[in-house]
């Protein structure tokens, strides 16, 4: 029931990727709050089984597609990579918002209130979002140039006529005007075909590697985990709980630092960091019973460890991953590739969390933490070979290129 929600977020990103360029990013999102609000009225009226795993699927849907569609909504109606730096992180926040609201409401609400505020809130958005415009870059590949000009002025907060003529806002509207008859072209110091694919692979190992980095296992099993060493006397949902708060907080860090953040140094230490609270983990879980240690310490060390894991990945490779995939994958191909970057990484969310149990018989919890600390020492690996540089938002700025180093000509829509 859990992993199903994941399969279906996998499926969704492949599809509504491509779809999303043809109809627009807005009418996806659209869609989206009318199937989450779908699923919550089968989870209020459920009753049998049925409708539970609807539910399940039409959540997984409506939150994959979304998070593949946002990042590429944002990427076309920010105005710099600062600013779409700062909004892709803001989507990590209000996922970890919502996985705080859903522990608190799962764990003490009635069961059929936690439907009815989920329909609230979805029907809040729905209500809510019609009102927000169509990307520019829509009406520009339907060649609807009134459109394209109403759109980039309401999200430039150009409102008055006295400020028609704003220059910066003409010098942008003609940039991406003129951009409907160029082709994209690597300029002179662009990478060849074998860094591309080199680009493309390091992507790869990122979306999946990032997500084999256990965060969403440690949010649904954390507390089994912790209290398969010493028992803690903590029940399990308020650990899970604390587990959410610092997963909430971390992306609050990150939102803070996503501006001026050196994002492969951010990659390397946090993903590091994470490798090493799951290798410290696996060797507590492998001779914790050969230590003279007392009770009420040793039931402390795996939520702490667990817990300091969130924070290095909710602070780091978690949050910017995607961030990280829009600065290096060409303009063309964005609506494409992320989908099936996404995917990948919801596959690998889902093994884990469906096919946990057989893995923990299999290779036991030491041997699952060790597959997490590959998973997070993957990162570096791919950080430090795939990716000559990732810059931050401040030095993408000063270069004035939404791709690092000028790697492209960003301009075919």
């Amino acid at each position: 029931m859990g992993s199903i929600l994941f399969l279906s977020a996998a499926m969704a990103s492949l599809v509504f990727g491509p779809i999303s360029y043809k109809i627009g990013p807005k009418s996806v999102l659209l869609l989206c709050g009318l199937l989450q609000m779908a699923s919550w009225f089968c989870v209020h009226f459920a009753s049998d089984m049925l409708h539970i795993y609807s539910s399940r699927v039409f959540a997984g849907i409506a939150g994959g597609a979304a998070y593949t569609v946002l990042p590429l909504y944002i990427s076309e109606i920010a105005e710099g990579p600062a600013a779409k730096a700062s909004l892709n992180v803001s989507v990590d926040i209000w996922r970890a918002c919502g996985i705080f609201i859903g522990f608190i409401f799962g764990s003490y609400l009635n069961y059929d209130y936690v439907a009815v505020v989920g329909i609230l809130i979805s029907f809040f958005f729905s209500m809510v979002f019609p009102f927000v415009q169509e990307s520019p870059y829509y009406f520009l590949r339907k060649g609807n140039m009134a459109g394209l000009e109403k759109s980039l002025r309401w999200f430039r907060g150009i409102r008055s006529i006295d400020d028609r003529n704003n220059p910066e806002f003409d010098h942008e509207l003609a940039q991406i005007k003129n951009s409907l008859h160029e082709k994209t072209q690597l300029i002179e110091s662009g990478p060849s075909a074998s860094q591309l694919v080199k680009i493309l692979f390091g992507d790869l190992v990122l979306a999946v590697a990032s997500q084999l980095g256990g965060i969403f296992t440690i949010l649904s099993y954390g507390s089994i985990i912790s209290n398969s060493a010493t028992p803690l006397k903590l029940t399990g949902d308020i650990l899970v709980l604390i587990f959410a708060v610092v997963h909430l907080l971390a992306t609050l860090v990150a939102k803070a630092f996503s501006g001026c953040v050196n994002r492969r140094m951010l990659l390397v230490i946090t993903s590091l960091g994470s490798a090493m609270c799951f290798l410290l983990g696996a060797v507590y879980s492998l001779y914790e019973h050969t230590w003279d240690m007392d009770d009420d310490i040793a039931a402390w060390i795996m939520p702490i460890l667990f817990a300091l894991q969130i924070l290095f990945a909710s602070a780091g490779f978690i949050t910017v991953s995607t961030t990280v995939f829009m600065e290096n994958i060409p303009k063309k191909s964005q609506y494409k590739l992320l989908g099936m970057l996404h995917f990948l990484s919801w596959i690998a969310v889902f093994a884990i969390i469906h096919y946990y149990v057989p893995i923990v018989h299999s290779v036991s919890i030491t041997g699952l933490l060790l597959i997490f600390t590959l998973g997070s020492f993957a990162v570096t690996i791919g950080a430090l070979f795939f990716y000559d540089k990732i810059q931050s938002a401040k030095e993408l700025e000063c270069n004035g290129n939404s791709i690092p180093n000028g790697r492209y000509a960003n301009v075919h829509i």
